[in-house]
């Protein structure tokens, strides 16, 4: 089957990211079907070369607000990737958090293919976290509750399963985090940016946080972003691409690092034309070009402290010769 957008398009690559309402419309022809699933399999393609010059899995940290479906799109990349929908990441409808813990999915729990060979591939564990409140943002205080979870998270000082609710209330409260030690198996080496359609408006507080803890404190961590529920968008082409200029500009990547999409539900069929989009992208996250980078800080010499030092010791040396002149 075919499947049709809401508005009638010839459905080249890049205006699949248009199609928002899929319905099955008609028996698509053998030429059609085996073109779509020579495109998939060459994406599939690409993305095993990548990771299988890595040298261990990836972890991709989804960060965004509460709601804006971080978990629905995890569930939606990994049933790209095996071809069956699943309950990976907690999921939930309503203003309440359904993710309140730091819950890291690794390919052993979703990854078992037929093939052998397959099955040592480093394909990407996914870290999901509570989703963040961009009132706890703030341009002036270094050291926000987002920021403070954010740093930690990125730097793999927080457990598995570390209850991330409790320690936001907390942090509010002017309390820290005793030194903890970092865990090699949590820290991440690509950061995704999840944004809604049904809700536009940009958290520029908490993406310029973003910006920070990728690019500034301890660490380049390569980031990309994800617009999802484009299934719900009433935005017409136009406004789109705007939309999607605005958002690239607000968190500093290239327009290639974007992509939009509308997340599987429990009672949808996977479709070829989906899963290509969703892999695409996972291949260029899992490219080895892509990788975090530890910073590292030049230490410096406060030469104004250094020249009153050396004045100072002149002018004790002075009126050291001088005490010894009138003696």
């Amino acid at each position: 089957y075919i499947l049709a957008s809401r508005r009638k398009q010839t459905r080249s690559k890049d205006q699949i990211l248009y199609q928002y309402q899929y319905r099955i419309e008609k028996i698509a022809d053998k030429d059609e079907i085996t073109k779509t699933m020579n495109m998939k399999d060459e994406v599939w393609k690409e993305l095993k070369e990548n990771v299988k010059a890595l040298k261990e899995p990836k972890n991709i940290l989804l960060l965004g607000c509460l709601g804006t479906g971080k978990s629905s799109f995890i569930n939606t990349m990994i049933t790209a990737l095996t071809g069956k929908y699943d309950l990976y990441a907690d999921v939930g409808a309503g203003t309440k958090h359904t993710t309140t813990r730091l819950h890291r999915i690794p390919r052993e729990e979703y990854w078992n293919p037929v093939n052998e060979v397959d099955k040592t591939l480093n394909l990407p564990a996914f870290i999901d976290i509570i989703g963040l409140d961009a009132q706890l943002s703030s341009p002036q205080d270094e050291e926000s509750v987002n920021s403070i979870i954010m740093n930690l998270v990125i730097d793999g000082k927080l457990s598995e399963d570390c209850d991330l609710l409790d320690f936001g209330k907390e942090l509010k409260k002017g309390k820290r985090m005793k030194k903890s030690h970092v865990d090699k198996i949590f820290a991440v080496d690509i950061i995704v940016v999840v944004m809604s359609a049904e809700n536009l408006d940009i958290p520029q507080t908490l993406f310029d946080e973003i910006y920070k803890e990728a690019n500034v404190k301890n660490k380049k961590i390569p980031v990309f972003a994800v617009l999802t529920n484009m299934d719900k968008c009433t935005l017409s082409k136009n406004e789109v691409e705007e939309m999607k200029t605005q958002i690239c500009k607000s968190i500093n990547i290239a327009a290639d690092k974007l992509l939009l999409c509308s997340n599987y539900q429990s009672n949808q069929r996977p479709t070829p034309e989906i899963d290509i989009i969703l892999l695409e992208f996972l291949a260029k996250m899992c490219s080895p070009c892509f990788k975090a980078v530890t910073l590292k800080k030049i230490e410096y010499e406060d030469l104004y402290l250094k020249r009153w030092a050396l004045l100072g010791g002149i002018i004790f040396l002075i009126i050291a010769l001088l005490v010894m002149n009138l003696h």
